[in-house]
């Protein structure tokens, strides 16, 4: 069993008239969306992981489209049937997982300096002890942190109290709410931390580059 993981970057806005092509063929209520983001980078990866949604979709010979939408009651977006999908951004990446037969989460980070200390509650003792022991503490936090938010993202319950009791220090899986999450690092983005958590044991993931 194999998912995908389709990703597009953007170092500069895309030009106008090729934003307005894109964003004209997404339903009315996700252009509103799009239009009312004030940074252009939030606009961006908004679009971009629409449409990034759309090329998995085509890809793997679907006939659903972003009208198939649904939304759980904590507002995770899924497709009926059989695969699932999940998107994140950071920094002017945004990435678009799918999961045949899976449930998944990813989520992203931008490698950046940060206070640590402020996240400490967030993290177990093991945890806080391994970042802080770390060669690069900055890069072990990120790696942590993904691991839980991939997690939650998965388990699409906003969760966020969860954070504290949810150890990844040995990237085991994680039980949450009586679902085991399975973990996996992807290392393909430079200067991006990046996690998935999939509910099923033994998938893996390829990595597409799509431009846009």
């Amino acid at each position: 069993m194999a998912g995908t993981i389709y990703f597009a970057t953007y170092p500069m806005p895309l030009p106008t008239a090729g934003f307005q092509a894109l964003l004209e063929q997404l339903p009315a209520y996700m252009q509103k969306k799009v239009t009312q983001l004030r940074r252009w980078e939030d606009a961006h990866a908004s679009l971009l992981g629409k449409h990034l949604l759309l090329t998995a979709l085509k890809a793997r010979g679907s006939a659903d489209t972003l009208l198939q939408l649904r939304y759980s009651g904590y507002g995770r977006p899924f497709l009926e049937g059989n695969m699932d999908f999940n998107i994140s951004h950071a920094g002017r990446m945004v990435a678009c997982v799918v999961a045949p037969q899976a449930r998944v989460g990813i989520d992203v980070e931008q490698i950046r300096p940060v206070q640590i200390a402020e996240f400490k509650r967030q993290f177990t003792d093991r945890e806080w002890a391994a970042i802080n022991n770390a060669p690069n503490p900055v890069n072990a936090f990120y790696s942590f942190w993904t691991c839980k938010e991939a997690v939650l993202k998965a388990d699409g319950s906003a969760q966020h109290g969860a954070l504290p009791n949810m150890d990844v220090t040995d990237k085991k899986p994680v039980v949450l709410d009586g679902h085991t999450w399975h973990l996996h690092e992807i290392k393909a983005f430079r200067d991006y931390a990046c996690h998935i958590a999939v509910d099923k044991k033994g998938v893996e993931f390829n990595v597409e580059e799509v431009k846009f």
